[in-house]
């Protein structure tokens, strides 16, 4: 898996790990919910896609 493929659904994830700082993921909270569905070997390598972040935030509320 790349940092530029979403850890739970593999797609784009527009992920700016060279310039962590300035990635779209700094400007929008990621549930805490949402980072736990992230596999164990799959944590901190990417970022979670705005997708997932969205459709996970959903399902929960």
């Amino acid at each position: 898996m790349s940092e530029n493929q979403c850890p739970l659904c593999q797609g784009e994830n527009a992920c700016n790990v060279e310039d962590a700082q300035n990635c779209w993921c700094m400007t929008v909270k990621i549930p805490q919910h949402v980072r736990e569905l992230v596999p164990e070997g799959l944590k901190n390598t990417s970022c979670i896609c705005a997708a997932c972040v969205e459709k996970y935030r959903v399902i929960a509320e």
